[in-house]
């Protein structure tokens, strides 16, 4: 993991937390980061914050709390 992609990675862990404040935010993160293993051999790195964002966002489904702004 590069440190843009560690610093992309904690970003995305904190709009979870908004979104999701019933989940522990230790839980959040072990979810985002298993999702991330899941993109271990992708060579093109630019993105994978972005899908790992999204795929999390389609696992747990709907927001229970406020919705952050992504980052443009």
């Amino acid at each position: 993991m590069t440190t843009n992609e560690n610093r992309q990675l904690d970003e995305v862990i904190e709009r979870l937390i908004i979104r999701y404040p019933t989940i522990a935010p230790a839980e959040l993160a072990d979810i985002v980061h298993n999702v991330y293993d899941a993109f271990g051999k992708v060579h093109i790195r630019n993105y994978v914050p972005l899908l790992v964002e999204h795929h999390v966002r389609e696992e747990l489904g709907s927001p229970t709390g406020e919705i952050p702004p992504i980052p443009q």
